[in-house]
């Protein structure tokens, strides 16, 4: 399913909470506060972009692959990067080609 979703689909989700686990029981809130446009459309393939998801400063995600969870989409496995703290939270990215 994440070849096939755009930026427009993660749009609609802006601001919603999005759930996965660190470790074997800790679950942790991330919300979706940005969906940025990388670039232009390419012929078939769809505009490359990124997401920007906060949550808590601890505990830190590793650089991984995580399944987050959502009411309205199902859950995802989406790869993280952590990019640091803001504002009393800890930013991470995924980016979509």
């Amino acid at each position: 399913m994440l070849d096939i979703l755009t930026a427009n689909d993660w749009s609609a989700r802006l601001g919603q909470v999005f759930q996965t686990h660190f470790g074997s029981e800790k679950q942790i809130n991330l919300h979706l506060t940005a969906v940025t446009p990388l670039g232009a459309e390419s012929g078939n393939r769809r505009q490359a972009y990124s997401l920007l998801f906060s949550g808590p400063l601890t505990p830190l995600l590793p650089q991984a692959i995580y399944p987050l969870r959502n009411a309205s989409m199902g859950e995802q496995g989406i790869f993280l990067v952590p990019l640091g703290p803001a504002d009393q939270t800890m930013r991470y990215e995924a980016i979509f080609t």
